[in-house]
C-alpha cells in the first residue's frame, strides 16, 4: 500500500524522461495522499545512490518564484508510477492545493520557460517583484492600457500608432482578438512570453500560427481552410461551423496536443498522431469515426448534452489510451463496453451519468484492475425512465435555430419531459389500456396546451415546429407501449392534442 516516503517515477514522452516524486503526506479522513516532484529526471530507472540524493525540485516560471509542486491528489498512485524506493518525507509541511496526479508536464513547462528569451524573462521577473506600475500607456476610453497589462484585446490595439508600442508591456501574456488586427501575427512572433490567444472572427482562409510561442489558443474556425499550429502549443480549443476542407497541421501530426471541440463529426483533417481529444457539449458521437481518425489517442474525455455514443465497441482499438473519462454519453441498449484487455495503458477510468445496465458490467469487469493501480469512477447510473425523459430530447434542434430563443427550447425540453415522466407513471400503475388511453389523453391536452402558452406571444410554431411537437408526443406514446407491453388507441391520443391545439 502507498505510504508517505514513498518515491515513485513516471515516463513523460514529451520530455523522453522519467521524472521523480515522493509521497509526503496521507490524509487520515479520506485516505487522500500528498504528491511532491522531486529534483530528477533521467531516461532509466534510477539506482539507490541516485534516489538517495533527490531533493525538492523548484519553479519559476511565470509568477512562480522558487516554488514546490506539491498537491493532494487520489488515494492510489496510477499504474503507470514505478515505485523505486523510500525516504522519510522532504518537507513537512502539508500542500495547500489539490490536483491530480502529477505526469511531468510541469517539468515540461519550466524547461520551456527556461528556453525562451532571456531579456524578456527578465524584464517580465522585474515587473513581477516591483510595485505595479498602473500608468497609462494608451488611452482608451473608460478602459486604458496600462503598463501593468497582462493582457490585450482588439480594439484597443487598433487604436495605437504601431504595435511596437505594446512592446513596453513586459506582463503581457494573453490577447483577445475580436476584430482584424493589421500587422498581428508578425509582432506575436517577437512577442514570446504571450502564451494564449483567443481569436475570432477570421476574414482569411488560413491562419498561420507557426513562429509563435504560443501554449494555448481558441480559435473560431468558421470559414478556415488551413490552420497551422505553432511548435508547443498544446492546447487548442476550436469553435463555430468547421468546414470539413478544413486542415490542420501541427508539430508531430498533433502527438503533443490537446484539441477540445463541440463538433463531434470530426469531418475535417490533419492531425493523424493527436494525443488528447476532449468532445464537450456534443448530442451524437460515433467510437468508429474517433479511432479512425485519432488511432495513437493517449487520453479521451467526453462530455454529452446528453449525447448517443454509436460503435462503442470501436473505442477498443484505441491501444494506447490512458485516460478516458466521459460523462451523459449512452450507447444502444446492448452495446459492450470494450475489455481490459483492449487498453494495456489504461490508467483512469471516470465515467458518470452513464446507463445503468453498463455501468455495472464495467465495474464488474474492471474490478481487478483497481488492485493494480487503475483509478475506476463510475457514478450517476442512470435508470432507463432516466433515460426516456432526458436522453432522448427532440426539441434539441431548437435552441439556437434563427426563430426559436433559447428560452422557448428550454421550455419545450420541459414540457416534453414532464409528459414524458407523467406518462410513464400511468403505465407503470394501469394495466387496462382503455383506462391508460383516457388518462394518457389527458397527459396529451396539458401538454399541448403548455405549447399553446409558449406560442401565444411570438407564434414562432409553425408548420415544421408543429410536426416536431406531434412527432415528440408519438414517441411517448411510444414508450408508454413498450413499457406497458399493450397496444393504445392511438386516434383518441391524436383527438385529445386536436381538441385544445391551438398552433
Amino acid at each position: 500500500m502507498p505510504a508517505p516516503g514513498d518515491i515513485h517515477i513516471v515516463h513523460n514522452e514529451r520530455l523522453q524522461a522519467f521524472v521523480a516524486y515522493q509521497l509526503t503526506h496521507q490524509d487520515a479522513r479520506d485516505g487522500s495522499l500528498a504528491v511532491l516532484t522531486l529534483d530528477w529526471t533521467g531516461p532509466a530507472l534510477p539506482d539507490p545512490t541516485t534516489v538517495a540524493a533527490m531533493q525538492p525540485a523548484r519553479f519559476n516560471d511565470l509568477q512562480q518564484d522558487d516554488a514546490l509542486h506539491h498537491l493532494w491528489v487520489g488515494k492510489r498512485p496510477p499504474r503507470d508510477f514505478q515505485h523505486v524506493g523510500r525516504r522519510e518525507p522532504l518537507i513537512a509541511a502539508v500542500p495547500k492545493k489539490s490536483g491530480s496526479w502529477p505526469d511531468g508536464s510541469e517539468v515540461a513547462r519550466q524547461r520551456r520557460w527556461d528556453a525562451l528569451d532571456a531579456p524578456a524573462v527578465q524584464a517580465f521577473k522585474h515587473a513581477t517583484a516591483a510595485p505595479e506600475d498602473r500608468s497609462v500607456l494608451l488611452e482608451n476610453g473608460e478602459y486604458p492600457v496600462r503598463r501593468c497589462a497582462t493582457r490585450l484585446d482588439g480594439a484597443a490595439m487598433n487604436l495605437a500608432p504601431s504595435l511596437a508600442l505594446f512592446d513596453a508591456l513586459p506582463l503581457l501574456t494573453r490577447l483577445d482578438i475580436s476584430e482584424p488586427v493589421p500587422g498581428l501575427l508578425p509582432w506575436l512572433r517577437k512577442r514570446p512570453l504571450i502564451h494564449t490567444l483567443d481569436i475570432s472572427p477570421l476574414q482569411d482562409t488560413t491562419l498561420d500560427l507557426r513562429g509563435t510561442n504560443l501554449v494555448q489558443a481558441s480559435i473560431d474556425a468558421s470559414g478556415l481552410r488551413h490552420l497551422h499550429l505553432n511548435d508547443g502549443l498544446s492546447r487548442l480549443t476550436l469553435h463555430g461551423t468547421l468546414e470539413p476542407d478544413l486542415r490542420i497541421t501541427a508539430e508531430d501530426e498533433g502527438r503533443w496536443l490537446t484539441l477540445i471541440s463541440t463538433d463531434a463529426t470530426l469531418a475535417w483533417t490533419g492531425l493523424p498522431s493527436l494525443g488528447e481529444l476532449q468532445l464537450r457539449d456534443v448530442r451524437e458521437l460515433d467510437g468508429g469515426r474517433i479511432a479512425e481518425r485519432f488511432p495513437q489517442l493517449r487520453a479521451l474525455r467526453i462530455i454529452g448534452a446528453p449525447a448517443v455514443l454509436h460503435g462503442l465497441p470501436r473505442l477498443g482499438e484505441l491501444g494506447q489510451l490512458h485516460t478516458l473519462s466521459a460523462s451523459g454519453v449512452f450507447p444502444a441498449g446492448d452495446a459492450v463496453f470494450p475489455a481490459p484487455g483492449h487498453w494495456p495503458r489504461l490508467c483512469r477510468l471516470w465515467l458518470s451519468s452513464v446507463p445503468a445496465a453498463l455501468g455495472a458490467a464495467i465495474r464488474k469487469a474492471y474490478a481487478r484492475e483497481v488492485a493494480s493501480g487503475l483509478d475506476l469512477e463510475v457514478s450517476q447510473l442512470r435508470k432507463p425512465d432516466w433515460l426516456a425523459a432526458n436522453l432522448d430530447n427532440p426539441f434539441r434542434d431548437w435552441d439556437g435555430s434563427a426563430q426559436v430563443s433559447t428560452a422557448q427550447a428550454n421550455k419545450a425540453a420541459t414540457l416534453y419531459r414532464k409528459a414524458c415522466t407523467d406518462a410513464l407513471k400511468l403505465a407503470a400503475a394501469t394495466c387496462d389500456a382503455a383506462a391508460l388511453t383516457v388518462a394518457l389523453a389527458q397527459v396529451g391536452r396539458a401538454y399541448t396546451e403548455g405549447f399553446n402558452a409558449l406560442d401565444r406571444r411570438s407564434g414562432f410554431i409553425e408548420t415544421e415546429e408543429r410536426e416536431q411537437i406531434y412527432t415528440a408526443w408519438l414517441a411517448i406514446v411510444d414508450a408508454v407501449e413498450a413499457r406497458g407491453g399493450t397496444a393504445l388507441d392511438r386516434e383518441v391520443l391524436r383527438a385529445a392534442m386536436n381538441e385544445v391545439r391551438t398552433f
